[in-house]
């Protein structure tokens, strides 16, 4: 904490010519956190000195991350944030002694739940976008409702209402939305949308969509569970764990989780031997630890679900044979256990009761957001906005 309250004093002594400087930098592409290191003239023991688990963890810096570096008045690196994840970030500060340090350290935002309605003037997308100055909103509205809605049929005057929560962190949107529910008006037909037990449903429990993925090794037990962020009560430390495991034999076949086309294949630091498929919508699936690859993958291949296209190991980091299977949405690590195929495609008998509930609940939300008088404060965009 007092690292944290040291950085955000540094960073407003700048505004006042301490001679600390605050810049903000996108990670670059194709760049490991061992390298970053040695760029910088940091020591690369920082990495070394860390347990197999935060090492691993470096390996989840996405490209183009937005990140900041503090430095002193002769040009030196005095800290930086790197975000890993929207919950968790990596600090790398000098401590007392001038010395270099490394910490894993939440990342602080507020989060807050808006009714929004919007009168369709041009298209969802660009409407939603004027009102709020959130394009992560817009974006998961047209993702929400592609596969029931002919956006080509929407008519000027149509109506938009949504009940969501969005983070925001020093007056920007932060992560992506989670929209709990949803209407739009196509050519005057009212179409509802709910968010129940991490699915959608239309207002008769009928499920929105059939979910893309389907598990990597059918029957294999899950070993370690995606865990955006942990507090150890014991080390006082927060650890994370950014994906699934499952447990298998090493030369247990993988298959692919969804239809899509090869992006990566090859080494990325402690997850060894890696495979990255890209798939529609946004989301990629990564394998790690995997002993080989099947016949045929290489970049730009193109995959089919449940083809096999790798094999159970130990590579990189793990310390027995397993696979490490992460999913992203835009780059943004996600639980691939929330999203995985089900063939439940109704709401059961047992859960009616609590989903009429529900429904009844929101459609009440939805019907007040109508007409956009409660509708939150628009997002203003900074040309030289920060973050800390």
């Amino acid at each position: 904490m007092a690292r944290k309250i040291l950085f955000l004093f540094l960073f407003c002594c700048s505004v006042f010519g301490s001679g600390f400087t605050m810049e903000q930098f996108k990670w670059p592409a194709g760049v490991s956190f061992l390298k970053f290191l040695s760029d910088n003239e940091i020591p690369s023991s920082l990495y070394y000195d860390l347990s197999p688990e935060d090492q691993e963890l470096t390996t989840e810096i996405a490209a183009e991350a937005s990140c900041e570096v503090l430095k002193d008045e002769d040009g030196k690196i005095d800290q930086i944030l790197i975000p890993i994840s929207d919950e968790l970030q990596i600090q790398i500060f000098k401590d007392a002694k001038n010395k270099y340090k490394i910490d894993f350290t939440p990342i602080a935002y507020n989060e807050s739940t808006y009714t929004l309605g919007v009168t369709i003037e041009n298209s969802p997308y660009i409407d939603i976008n004027a009102a709020t100055g959130n394009g992560f909103l817009a974006n998961a509205f047209m993702l929400m409702f592609n596969k029931s809605v002919n956006f080509k049929n929407l008519r000027k005057g149509d109506q938009i209402a949504l009940y969501y929560t969005q983070r925001d962190r020093l007056g920007q949107p932060f992560g992506q939305p989670q929209i709990i529910s949803g209407m739009i008006e196509e050519n005057g037909k009212s179409n509802y949308l709910y968010y129940f037990d991490s699915k959608y449903y239309d207002e008769r429990g009928k499920m929105n969509e059939k979910f893309l993925f389907k598990l990597p090794i059918p029957g294999a037990r899950v070993t370690s569970k995606f865990t955006p962020k942990r507090f150890h009560p014991v080390l006082k430390i927060y650890r994370a764990h950014l994906g699934t495991d499952y447990g298998a034999k090493k030369g247990t076949p993988i298959k692919a989780v969804g239809d899509g086309r090869v992006s990566f294949v090859g080494k990325k630091g402690g997850y060894g031997n890696t495979l990255e498929i890209q798939h529609v919508g946004g989301y990629k699936s990564l394998y790690a630890h995997l002993s080989k690859f099947a016949k045929g993958i290489k970049n730009g291949a193109r995959i089919k679900q449940g083809e096999i296209v790798a094999y159970v190991g130990n590579t990189g980091l793990a310390s027995g044979p397993h696979l490490h299977l992460g999913l992203y949405k835009n780059n943004k690590a996600m639980d691939f256990q929330k999203v995985v195929y089900t063939a439940k495609e109704n709401i059961e008998t047992k859960e009616k009761v609590l989903f009429q509930k529900f429904v009844k609940e929101q459609n009440q939300k939805l019907q007040k957001a109508i007409g956009g008088h409660n509708n939150p404060a628009k997002f203003v965009q900074f040309d030289n906005f920060i973050e800390l």
